[in-house]
């Protein structure tokens, strides 16, 4: 061993090997940790991922509440597997499909993309709240807001749908005892015409008027309308006639299949009308009788009318003639310390000659034909006085060679001296005056519009003769 020692060759490799322990002990640091090798999994934190209810019957259930609604997932995997994944792709869910009314505890499930396994779920449970849904049936009510344009008015509110206004709600037992109303709204501020939404929304409201949120409404949708119109009220019809019916025709009656129409015109013009006769019938377009439709025409400050078009029923036969005799003519109009005396006639009667249909001059009494001389404004001494007559609907008076039937009166003044002792005729006369020539009923008759114009539509009013020709053929009293 000295031997070897004391060669010079090993001495040298000695020395070396003590140089490389002496240099080790002062370059290396003892508290260096070894070096690792670079790994290639990592770990991905999703603080609020949310939780998804699943599998619930939502004929018969929905979930009211859920708590809490997302939970803490950590998962881990390879670094190019945990980039290429988006936060969709990790679903956290609780299955409902046994879950029954109520609050309850139920476990969360992960689903997770393929190579990434989980770590951490915190919570691991969700507690949810089921309760059961009902359906019931609601008519549509239809809430307005605002104010019509001035001068207009808001007419009743109508839904137009098909089906009506029924629609079905469907919402959890305990909000469904909570409605109040299901309706939709409609808007008609300053509008001077008819509102219509086809498509509005219907809304459930509770009792408080809020909305009840979350309500499935069938339909969703309803066609609503509120008319806005100028103001409007309902008056009695009355036809006016225009034209003349063929010779050998006489009207019976007409009737219209309503007797009311609607005008609608600003307040203060709507205060005055107590009568529509804009409708007119032409006489000369009546050839028989059946239906005929006229046309109803805003007038006199009417600005519309409905409905707009009139079916009337119209009866002709054919002209005959009748005379009535001893007729009675009452004086009116005397001024204040006159007196009237009929001069001629003596009497103060006369016989008229009327034409007509024979159904209708059948039923003409003497009381029905009313024949006024009115001396109103007339200075004391004798004047011929045209007479004025009251006949029944569709009836005329036959005038020879069409003169107009006169009377002659003598306005006596009360107050002047009496003279020549003449005797006066009593003051007590109310009628008087006939034609200077009676009508012969064997003659031929003229035209004659004598009609009074005061009768309503129903009884056929006009507001003159309807221009028939009489003559045909004559009935006897």
């Amino acid at each position: 061993m000295d031997k070897w020692l004391n060669h010079p060759t090993a001495l040298k490799i000695v020395s070396v090997v003590l140089g490389l322990i002496l240099f080790a002990m002062v370059h290396i640091d003892p508290q260096t940790s070894p070096q690792t090798t670079a790994s290639s999994v990592d770990t991905k934190v999703i603080e609020a991922a949310t939780i998804v209810p699943a599998g619930l019957d939502q004929s018969k259930y929905v979930m009211t509440a859920m708590e809490p609604t997302v939970t803490k997932l950590v998962v881990e995997g390879s670094i190019s597997k945990l980039m290429a994944a988006s936060t969709d792709d990790y679903v956290v869910s609780v299955d409902l499909t046994n879950a029954k009314p109520g609050p309850q505890e139920l476990p969360l499930a992960v689903k997770l993309p393929r190579g990434i396994k989980e770590v951490q779920l915190s919570p691991r449970t969700v507690v949810v709240q089921i309760e059961e849904i009902v359906t019931k049936s609601f008519d549509v009510q239809i809430i307005t807001e605002g104010e019509p344009a001035e001068g207009y008015v808001m007419g009743t509110p109508s839904i137009l749908t098909e089906n009506g206004s029924a629609v079905e709600v469907t919402l959890p037992k305990d909000d469904m005892e909570r409605v109040g109303v299901v309706a939709v709204t409609l808007n008609v501020q300053d509008e001077d015409k008819t509102v219509s939404n086809k498509k509005a929304k219907v809304v459930v409201y509770d009792s408080e008027g809020v909305e009840i949120t979350g309500a499935f409404v069938t339909p969703s949708t309803i066609h609503a309308e509120v008319p806005i119109t100028l103001p409007f009220k309902q008056v009695p019809l009355q036809i006016r006639y225009s034209g003349t019916l063929d010779d050998n025709l006489s009207l019976v009656s007409v009737r219209p299949t309503i007797e009311n129409i609607t005008v609608y015109a600003q307040q203060d013009k709507l205060d005055t009308i107590q009568v529509y006769d804009g409708a007119v019938l032409d006489l000369s377009k009546v050839k028989e009788s059946g239906k005929m439709k006229v046309k109803a025409t805003p007038i006199d400050g009417i600005q519309a009318v409905s409905p707009g078009e009139i079916e009337l029923d119209v009866v002709v036969e054919r002209t005959a003639t009748r005379t009535l005799d001893n007729l009675r003519i009452s004086v009116v109009g005397a001024p204040a310390g006159m007196k009237a005396v009929m001069r001629t006639p003596e009497s103060g009667r006369m016989s008229l000659q009327l034409s007509g249909a024979e159904a209708v001059l059948a039923d003409v009494k003497e009381t029905d034909v009313v024949i006024t001389a009115n001396v109103e404004g007339l200075a004391p001494g004798v004047h011929t006085v045209p007479l004025e007559l009251e006949l029944p609907p569709y009836i005329e008076a036959v005038l020879n060679d069409g003169q107009p039937l006169t009377a002659s009166i003598e306005i006596v003044d009360e107050s002047a001296p009496s003279g020549g002792g003449e005797t006066e005729p009593p003051e007590d006369i109310e009628v008087g005056g006939t034609p200077t020539e009676t009508p012969d009923p064997g003659e031929e008759n003229t035209n004659n519009s004598g009609g009074s114009g005061n009768e309503t539509a129903e009884e056929g009013g006009t507001s003159g003769g309807d221009g028939r020709n009489t003559g045909t053929r004559s009935l006897t009293t």
